[in-house]
């Protein structure tokens, strides 16, 4: 049975990823604190976290995206950010690892970035 705590940890969830993937398209780090600001400040550690991820957080974030996307298959960012999130990946840590991976030539974006492509 669903409890009504569930439904508010449920959007408390959505808001929080929502809020830092709206704050990772805009590319702002400083938008990224103020959203988690705005929501009671349970995650500074990992949104400052996020803003400096480690070496070996981006490493793994890339190798989740390799083994979810297979060569030549196009999918929606936002759709693989959820995915990721809620796998327990940082979405800003995904955003970030998409940027380096289109930077790399491992993928191109398409649709004005809504959608991407793995290349190799």
């Amino acid at each position: 049975d669903v409890q009504t705590q569930d439904i508010a940890e449920a959007l408390r969830l959505f808001k929080v990823s929502t809020m830092a993937a709206n704050a990772a398209d805009k590319g702002g780090v400083g938008a990224s604190a103020s959203a988690g600001a705005s929501l009671g400040g349970k995650n500074n550690n990992s949104i400052m976290r996020a803003a400096l991820p480690s070496r070996e957080e981006m490493l793994r974030t890339e190798t989740f995206l390799r083994s979810r996307l297979k060569i030549g298959h196009i999918v929606n960012k936002q759709r693989i950010v959820e995915e990721a999130a809620s796998q327990g990946y940082d979405a800003t840590v995904v955003m970030r690892a998409i940027a380096i991976m289109v930077m790399k030539g491992e993928m191109t974006e398409r649709n004005q970035g809504r959608l991407f492509k793995r290349i190799r």
